[in-house]
């Protein structure tokens, strides 16, 4: 992306800050969010856990108007900075994975698969400007073999406010974690940034947060069965002091929280939707229902499509 495009991004984002800011309580913590727009190559993009076939083509102009919605709601409760789509990243409006952020401090993530890494300079281009301290993990591993080095996707971060869980799957490894670990250890202490083994992986689920998400600092979404059982445990969610609202629907366990407000999958599974809206209604949470369906057949969730900072 062009410097220019960035900085009229930034400036109208920055407009949005200064309208929407009245509206913001003195808990708030999410100041801004990034997001980025659907490419034309869209339909090119990575699918290797949605179940979708041949009969299940993904419509371009649905895709987009359900980002367009999400966005919308999205700015109901923060500012959000849209960057221009990436043509040659069919995968680039998952913006999520291209970094993991606490506070002011944001790690550039080396993503997973290969052909996704180059959706990562306009990012940190945009961070840097908005002022963040930023660590680039490719320039942390430079010199390192291939092998060697640092992998991460920030869809298997979840940080609770109290932990930063790191799923170990095909797109983060040990490395990662370790650098993770290293950067956000000054910030959390040590023993509240935790590996979660691959647990989940091969099953129906590309990343830790496709299966568990956070309400709140003491409550967690996951899934009903073997798979939520075996997260939850690996997690010690228990025992670290969570909550967890099992749902029947995988994709309903992943939710965006901004600002006191919950943004939900509007899942076809009424269960699912009765126990999110319980859950938020007795903790004092907003709840909006947002349709992400076409997207996810890319296997992409609620929290894909979004980064939030406090900066």
């Amino acid at each position: 992306m062009k410097q220019s495009e960035t900085m009229q991004a930034l400036k109208r984002a920055s407009k949005r800050l200064t309208r929407s800011s009245h509206t913001m309580t003195s808990t708030a913590t999410t100041t801004m969010a990034i997001a980025r727009q659907i490419p034309n190559s869209f339909l090119d993009a990575l699918s290797d856990h949605s179940g979708t076939t041949a009969n299940d083509a993904v419509s371009l102009s649905k895709a987009r108007m359900q980002h367009d919605r999400y966005l919308q709601e999205l700015r109901r409760h923060v500012p959000t900075l849209c960057l221009p789509a990436l043509e040659p990243h069919p995968d680039c409006a998952f913006v999520e994975d291209t970094v993991v952020a606490v506070g002011n401090i944001a790690v550039i993530t080396r993503l997973g698969h290969e052909s996704r890494r180059g959706e990562v300079d306009s990012v940190k281009e945009a961070l840097c400007q908005l002022g963040v301290h930023v660590v680039d993990m490719g320039e942390e591993d430079a010199g390192l073999s291939d092998r060697s080095m640092s992998r991460c996707d920030g869809g298997d971060v979840l940080y609770t406010g109290r932990h930063l869980f790191v799923g170990l799957s095909e797109r983060t490894n040990q490395n990662g974690f370790r650098l993770l670990q290293k950067v956000f250890s000054e910030r959390l202490h040590e023993g509240n940034i935790i590996a979660v083994p691959p647990v989940i992986q091969g099953k129906d689920v590309l990343h830790l947060k496709s299966a568990v998400t956070h309400l709140d600092e003491h409550t967690i979404l996951a899934p009903e069965g073997p798979l939520g059982d075996n997260l939850l445990q690996t997690m010690k969610s228990s025992e670290r002091g969570y909550t967890a609202i099992r749902l029947p629907d995988v994709l309903s366990c992943n939710a965006v929280v901004v600002n006191g407000h919950v943004l939900a999958q509007n899942a076809t599974c009424e269960v699912s939707r009765e126990r999110i809206k319980n859950a938020c209604s007795e903790r004092g949470l907003g709840l909006t229902f947002v349709d992400t369906s076409e997207l996810a057949k890319k296997d992409a969730a609620l929290t894909c499509c979004s980064v939030l900072l406090a900066v």
